[in-house]
């Protein structure tokens, strides 16, 4: 009896410590990738704001289609790119292209859309000098971060898929226009207008759009208009953040604002946008590298990353 007594101690013990080992194991995993992402995503940044203004017509443009396009044809399972002409207020017309990266998964129904603009404003108008307000910024946090985020997510997903299908949406012309022209949001607009003309079961089941969460004192507020459009996709992102400690995200409401994600709620698609409006920098020519941090970057994915393998 004593004998089988201590053979069972002896399997208990030797259970408990392959169960630790293996935790041990998952939980140097999970700190590896985290460390791993942030690191891709930071280099992603660097490059974007390297490559200087990012608005249609210019050099940093092209640069930054070429980014998302050979990411895109490494990691996701389908790229498509939406073309389409904007009438500008002052005569003539522009091309801009939208980029959506399909990642099919393995379960039946409609996919969750995450978006992110990647042009920047050509104009610095919230400066206090006229002359500045003339210069374009370059928009490593406001175009920069939500990009970056989204190309680490595509290649997440392609390491670590989900079974639910997901599309990763790149907008242009969010920043192009001054305000009031009807000249913002382009790209979210032009999508919206796309889907109206398919069947609605081929409408995205929500849509999350990701805008400038890079910078180093990241607070997430719920964004008023999402709580109306959204909530039941917001508790799902609020309840991941708070089960897994990420204290960048703040469960009270703050601001209302005008974002990519208004043109799908419009069409009744839950709809929400994260961001984090206290920025100082917004619109201005210190819209640099050096107010982004990649721990801020690391826990937007962190969150995004579980939302969608538990959706």
């Amino acid at each position: 009896m004593e004998n089988v007594r201590g053979t069972r101690i002896c399997m208990y013990l030797w259970s408990m410590a392959v169960f630790l080992f293996s935790f041990s194991e998952m939980v140097n995993a999970q700190s590896y990738a985290r460390e791993k992402y942030s690191n891709i995503m930071w280099n992603y940044l660097e490059v974007l704001s390297g490559f200087g203004p990012r608005y249609v017509g210019t050099k940093g443009y092209s640069k930054t289609l070429r980014l998302i396009r050979h990411v895109g044809a490494e990691f996701a399972g389908e790229v498509i790119e939406h073309p389409f002409f904007v009438k500008q207020h002052s005569g003539g017309q522009r091309q801009m292209i939208n980029v959506e990266f399909v990642f099919h998964g393995n379960a039946e129904g409609r996919p969750v859309l995450l978006g992110a603009h990647y042009d920047t404003r050509p104009f610095a108008d919230q400066e206090s000098d006229p002359i500045l307000q003339t210069h374009p910024i370059i928009g490593s946090n406001d175009g920069g971060s939500g990009t970056s985020v989204l190309l680490g997510l595509a290649q997440y997903l392609k390491e670590y898929p989900v079974s639910q299908p997901v599309r990763l949406m790149f907008f242009d012309g969010e920043d192009f226009g001054r305000s009031g022209t009807g000249e913002m949001f382009l790209g979210s607009k032009h999508h919206a207008d796309y889907l109206r003309k398919i069947s609605q079961k081929n409408w995205p089941l929500a849509v999350i759009i990701v805008d400038m969460v890079g910078d180093k004192d990241l607070e997430i507020f719920k964004e008023t208009q999402s709580m109306v459009s959204g909530p039941k996709v917001l508790d799902r992102i609020y309840s991941v953040a708070k089960r897994i400690n990420s204290f960048q995200f703040n469960e009270k409401s703050k601001y209302t604002i005008q974002d990519d994600h208004l043109p799908f709620a419009r069409l009744g698609i839950p709809s929400v946008v994260l961001i984090d409006f206290d920025y100082p920098y917004w619109h201005k020519l210190s819209d640099t590298l050096d107010k982004c941090s990649s721990r801020s970057l690391s826990a937007v994915l962190s969150v995004l990353v579980r939302v969608l393998s538990e959706w």
